[in-house]
């Protein structure tokens, strides 16, 4: 049985976030908003470390699933920058985006655990009966929509749709599944792989055939109160600083 998981909390939990985030600004300077899938957490952790080292802007990171984030720009009009882990979202957000640029790549692949007890190996074990994967909600991260674009390109004896056993809010909640051992595998991005979450668990890699790399763009957002410092935080993250640390954390460039 699928195991929804709820949106409407993480939108609220997301609006007190931003609340937070402007209180605590009354004697300083605003810091930059950035909005930002949770699979770049890694790499987007170190590059505002590194950019606020740089040039002493503060930047606040709200992390969640790619639709989910754009339903909060959407709904509060608060934020500076919009980093969602496909392209799509950003020809989805159309006039809340001011410019965009190239990044990096993600790349889909299953996650499983080196001492799996079924022996999966390879892409045909998944399709197995008795098999229990964990894929991400397709109407609020980018993964969802992958998995989704996978299960039809193909023909459906070859798919893994019958084995979906849980539907996880974001790609960090259902590598965890994997982790604690509660599903078999999980369709995640191959550089998650890199991550210490990831420890003990190995990549099934996806045919190319069927597979859907998706690119990562940054966008400067419309409504952002400071297009300037947005522009040059954007512009930091797609340069060879920025990509280098993309690629150190596993993702295509």
């Amino acid at each position: 049985m699928i195991k929804p998981f709820p949106q409407l909390k993480l939108l609220l939990s997301l609006l007190l976030a931003i609340s937070f985030v402007l209180s605590g600004c009354v004697q300083t300077k605003d810091p930059l908003i950035v909005y930002s899938g949770k699979g770049m957490k890694k790499a987007m952790d170190e590059i505002v470390r590194l950019y606020e080292k740089l040039h002493g802007v503060k930047v606040s990171i709200i992390y969640a699933g790619s639709n989910t984030l754009l339903g909060t720009i959407e709904e509060t009009g608060v934020g500076d920058i919009f980093l969602p882990g496909s392209r799509s979202y950003i020809k989805k957000a159309g006039t809340l985006i001011a410019n965009s640029y190239y990044v990096a790549k993600h790349v889909p692949t299953f996650a499983v655990r080196k001492d799996n007890k079924k022996g999966l190996k390879n892409y045909a074990d998944l399709i197995e009966d008795g098999v229990q994967i964990a894929i991400a909600n397709k109407e609020m991260a980018a993964i969802g929509n992958v998995a989704e674009a996978i299960m039809n390109g193909g023909s459906e004896e070859k798919s893994f749709r019958k084995n979906i056993a849980i539907v996880g809010s974001t790609v960090n909640e259902i590598l965890s599944l994997v982790v604690d051992r509660e599903v078999d595998a999980a369709l995640v991005w191959t550089d998650m792989l890199t991550w210490e979450a990831a420890a003990g668990l190995v990549e099934i890699t996806i045919p190319e055939t069927v597979n859907k790399p998706k690119e990562i763009w940054i966008a400067e957002l419309s409504d952002s109160s400071r297009p300037e410092e947005a522009k040059a935080f954007a512009k930091f993250v797609v340069s060879e600083q920025g990509q280098a640390i993309f690629k150190m954390y596993g993702f295509g460039i």
